[in-house]
């Protein structure tokens, strides 16, 4: 493995032999970026410190350095290892990304701390991949095909549905959307992305984002329907294919470049998952005009493709088949009926006792990809198992289900 001196997979602390009542020469303006890129408020680090934010502000600012035991529990806060306070600046691995997708209608505001910490983990995952692919001698190769913003959606989505795999007959072999789900998701994968998911973040804020990269990836929110995650994969898959960001905004208005290029993903994971060549072929569709659509009908199609019955109409105007005036309305009933759903599963969340166990969780947030990568590294000894229970997030009491979890795809 080549060195790298903030390697994620050999941090030390060589200041842990140091009495807790010493002075830590911190780097200020770490320590100050560790706060911000965990959304932690002044007040919310001088409170786990235990000394005032004039104090805070006066470690940010260089004035005066923290003692290793106050330091301790900052990092505890910022969910720091206690090394990265001793860099001579911010890691610039870390940076803020800048868009991510939300459902329509919420605004722009600061991230909340789940988000952060899921960014932070979804930098961390890439950069462990790609070290630990280096590791095993492996030539990273993005095989994600590259298109230009310019390009035809509906072309665009024939590259997308040649490079995943997926035949319409498989497509339509699904009966269940979470077994859909698991099979977009595998094809995704397949072309070398890290898909992970999360519970942490409310919908309202994140539905998804993507980060590009010699190892790509795509975040999806598990707190979504299945079928909604669904598209919210492909939306991030073709983003990924633009090389470049954007602000992931479902079915939003057309302003701007921004804007524009949340456009162009959507109807481009519309046809990817809506092949005009037989979409245009079901009953009601084939008839060239624009008229009323019952709920049954978009149900029945919702069903058929495994997406949601608002990407159904919402792909309908697209092909002038409903008029906007009418999709506009719809949509107001839509998300009047995810709210209750929302509120529902919120509801049997609270009355559960259980859940999936760790080693579950482990393979759907972080993806079978990167834990396999990282098992094997262990089982070639380029990590310890510690390391290994850091890089998964997970007690090593669970590694035996784990690997059985593994083998049952």
């Amino acid at each position: 493995m080549a060195a790298r001196d903030r390697s994620l997979l050999r941090r030390t602390v060589t200041s842990e032999n140091v009495m807790a009542t010493e002075l830590a020469p911190v780097t200020p303006s770490v320590l100050r970026w560790a706060r911000e890129s965990i959304g932690a408020s002044v007040e919310e680090a001088a409170k786990r410190a235990a000394v005032t934010g004039e104090r805070i502000l006066a470690w940010e600012a260089g004035e005066a350095e923290p003692t290793l035991a106050k330091l301790r529990a900052l990092a505890g806060l910022y969910q720091r290892p206690l090394s990265i306070f001793f860099l001579p600046e911010p890691p610039k691995t870390f940076d803020a990304l800048k868009d991510f997708r939300r459902l329509p209608g919420q605004l722009d505001h600061a991230w909340s701390r789940p988000l952060h910490k899921v960014y932070r983990r979804a930098a961390e995952q890439q950069e462990v991949a790609a070290e630990l692919a280096e590791s095993d001698g492996e030539t990273l190769t993005l095989e994600v095909p590259a298109v230009g913003q310019g390009a035809d959606p509906e072309a665009a989505a024939v590259t997308v549905r040649a490079a995943l795999g997926v035949s319409l007959e498989q497509q339509f072999a699904w009966t269940k959307p979470d077994e859909a789900l698991k099979a977009w998701i595998a094809a995704v994968e397949g072309l070398g992305v890290l898909v992970l998911r999360t519970s942490d973040v409310a919908i309202d804020e994140m539905r998804g984002f993507s980060m590009t990269g010699s190892i790509p990836v795509v975040v999806i929110n598990a707190l979504d329907s299945s079928r909604g995650q669904i598209f919210t994969l492909l939306h991030e898959f073709a983003h990924l294919m633009l090389r470049e960001g954007g602000l992931c905004d479902l079915l939003g208005p057309d302003t701007g470049s921004a804007g524009r290029v949340e456009m162009w993903c959507n109807a481009t994971a519309a046809a990817v998952l809506m092949p005009a060549s037989s979409f245009v072929e079901e009953d009601g569709v084939s008839e060239s005009r624009i008229r009323v659509w019952s709920d049954e009908e978009l149900a029945e199609l919702s069903g058929k493709y495994s997406v949601s019955r608002e990407a159904v109409l919402r792909r309908l105007v697209t092909l002038k088949r409903a008029s906007e005036a009418f999709y506009r309305a719809k949509r107001e009933e839509f998300l009047a009926a995810y709210q209750d759903r929302r509120e529902e599963e919120r509801a049997r969340r609270r009355d559960s006792t259980g859940g999936p166990p760790p080693y579950r969780m482990v393979v759907r947030d972080r993806g079978r990809p990167y834990v396999r990568l990282v098992l094997d590294a262990y089982h070639r000894e380029v990590i310890t198992p510690s390391s290994l229970s850091a890089l998964l997030g997970m007690k090593l009491r669970h590694l035996a289900s784990l690997e059985r979890e593994l083998e049952s795809a």
